[in-house]
């Protein structure tokens, strides 16, 4: 508990030195579910390494491997006791597959009053499980499970097989263990008093619980984004968060004992279809996720991908584990190459975002990758190749959903960016000539209904020939951007600066005005251009010449009004002792 606590102070003091990430609260449900998981399962690890618990080890219990499948207790019996087993070793990688078939003669520890045990194989996934008990009057009480058996008829219904049975004290005959897989695996089985069995199966399924949280929370979370941010590619990652999560659940065998328990065949198979299927809508994802920046060989290469696993999906589906199970290992890992290669190059190019896909894409690979090399026969059963996937997808959702936030926030000021190029004069930030029709032609339109309202200003720097000339074209440039400025400075809210193509502005003024008001805009606005500007250099002022239109509005169209400003300021221009005139 006093780890989850610094676990979860840890994070929220990185995200308080971080105010651009304290502020994407999106992400903060997901990050302390991250803390919490993390947290139970290393407590949980711990637990399960210095619990009751026990592993068999060397001396303690005796294999033998029967190849054609066939042999009765009795029969494995006389073998064992003709010295034909070996000791078991915990790391060992036995070499099922096919029909045949490992006996386990198992040594438990002696007890003095009858006890209520559990013997539990943490595999989820063997295909058959036979326990074989010792009966009072001679023979044997049989009990199955594993994933030929539906988990619904399993004698304890659980994450995986598991036995429960009475150990008396003076049991002479052994107790075997048989079992059958389709593939070499390594063999671990854990010995639990009733009691500690329970306490431990809560904690899991508490764990898992919080896992399936996490993963509803993110897909809650996608399915908004993709609504609010129109983002498809929150609508990939939701689907590729569920395929990953219900496989996960089914090779912790959690599906298998809630979502279904009475079909056999689809609990065998599902720990394959959806961990491939999942791995495919990886590739869709991380293509939808570079494909307007990726190289066009990148993105084909993906989909080649998605489309390898979806062919292994299906073979898997239709013709059995047998034919794929040998190249499914080798996809995954290429699978993981070009996850991490595109993250790369998606981090050079966009770090903000691409950072936070290659740290998900690291957790994945750095959880994933234990599983992997042990269905390879690479390495043997352990913590981390029973849980490793789990891990690494628990950090990597979170991460990958504060990429996507981040991302989606990004394309939508750039949206947000163009749309304003669109209205905008690109020099001097002022509207543009398309919206200075616009808003003319509805002040014109609100003239019949109020014909005293509005005032057109139409502002012309006079001397910027002059500026041009004599300063050059930057300067002359910069000094549109002044008088932008000016005018700007001028306005009230719901007044609108305009730049015509021609290089003049339009202040449109809303609302009723008397002369003399108006006039004082235009003297002001006359001030401003002629006091010293730090943009322009000593010496050059701006000579702003004004033509204003005043309601009622003369003119009938706006080219009309136009027109007649336009004529205004090129008199005044002409006039070097006037500089404002209100037309006739």
């Amino acid at each position: 508990m006093l780890l989850l606590i610094r676990r979860v102070t840890l994070l929220l003091s990185s995200l308080r030195a971080s105010p651009a990430l304290w502020g994407q609260w999106r992400a903060l449900p997901g990050i302390f579910l991250l803390a919490l998981a993390s947290g139970s399962l290393a407590s949980a690890h711990r637990e399960l390494e210095s619990g009751e618990p026990w592993f068999g080890q060397h001396g303690e219990a005796q294999v033998l491997i029967d190849v054609s499948g066939e042999q009765t207790p009795d029969q494995v019996q006389q073998r064992f006791e003709r010295g034909e087993a070996s000791p078991t070793q915990v790391d060992r990688i036995m070499p099922t597959g096919g029909v045949s078939s490992m006996w386990y003669q198992l040594a438990l520890p002696a007890v003095n009053v009858p006890t209520l045990r559990v013997l539990a194989l943490p595999h989820p996934g063997m295909n058959r499980v036979n326990f074989y008990r010792p009966l009072a009057a001679g023979g044997w009480r049989v009990e199955q499970s594993g994933d030929s058996i539906a988990v619904a008829d399993w004698p304890l219904r659980y994450l995986h097989p598991a036995f429960e049975f009475v150990q008396q004290p003076d049991e002479m005959r052994p107790t075997y263990l048989r079992v059958q897989h389709s593939h070499p695996i390594n063999v671990r089985w854990t010995l639990w008093s009733m009691r500690d069995f329970q306490e431990s199966s809560k904690r899991w399924h508490l764990l898992l619980g919080a896992y399936m949280g996490l993963v509803g929370l993110v897909i809650l979370l996608c399915v908004v984004n993709a609504y609010t941010w129109r983002d498809s590619i929150h609508s990939y990652y939701a689907a590729y968060v569920a395929v990953i999560a219900v496989g996960q659940m089914s090779l912790t065998g959690l599906a298998g004992e809630y979502f279904w328990p009475r079909n056999p065949w689809w609990n065998d198979v599902a720990s394959n279809v959806l961990p491939m299927a999942g791995a495919a809508l990886g590739h869709l994802f991380m293509r939808q996720l570079v494909l307007d920046r990726g190289a066009r060989w990148a993105t084909r290469l993906m989909l080649a991908m998605a489309a390898t696993g979806v062919g292994l999906a299906l073979g898997f589906l239709l013709l059995g584990r047998d034919p794929f199970f040998a190249i499914s290992g080798p996809y995954y890992l290429a699978s993981f190459a070009v996850y991490l290669g595109a993250a790369l190059w998606y981090a050079w190019r966009i770090p903000r975002v691409g950072l936070w896909v290659l740290a998900g894409m690291l957790a994945l690979l750095a959880g994933a990758v234990f599983p992997i090399l042990r269905n390879m026969q690479l390495l043997p059963i352990s913590f981390l190749t029973q849980y490793g996937a789990q891990l690494g997808a628990a950090v990597e959702i979170p991460l990958l959903l504060v990429a996507l936030y981040l991302r989606s926030r990004e394309q939508r000021q750039t949206m947000a960016r163009v749309g304003a190029m669109a209205t905008a004069d690109p020099l001097t930030g002022a509207a543009n000539h398309q919206v200075m029709l616009q808003r003319l032609a509805h002040l014109l339109e609100h003239q019949q209904r109020d014909p005293g309202a509005g005032v057109v200003i139409r502002v012309r720097i006079g001397n910027i020939h002059d500026i041009r000339a004599e300063y050059g074209l930057q300067v002359a440039q910069m000094a549109l951007v002044h008088a932008g400025a000016c005018i700007s400075q001028v306005v009230r809210e719901g007044d609108t600066v305009a730049r015509h193509r021609d290089g003049d502005f339009v202040l449109i003024l809303q609302g009723r005005m008397e002369r003399d008001d108006i006039s004082s805009i235009g003297q002001r606005l006359i001030a401003r251009g002629l006091a010293p500007s730090d943009v322009l250099p000593p010496g050059a002022v701006l000579q702003l010449k004004l033509g204003i239109a005043a309601a009622p509005f003369q003119a009938q169209d706006v080219a009309a009004l136009l027109q007649a400003l336009e004529a205004v300021v090129t008199e005044l221009a002409a006039r070097p002792g006037k500089a404002l005139r209100f037309v006739a």
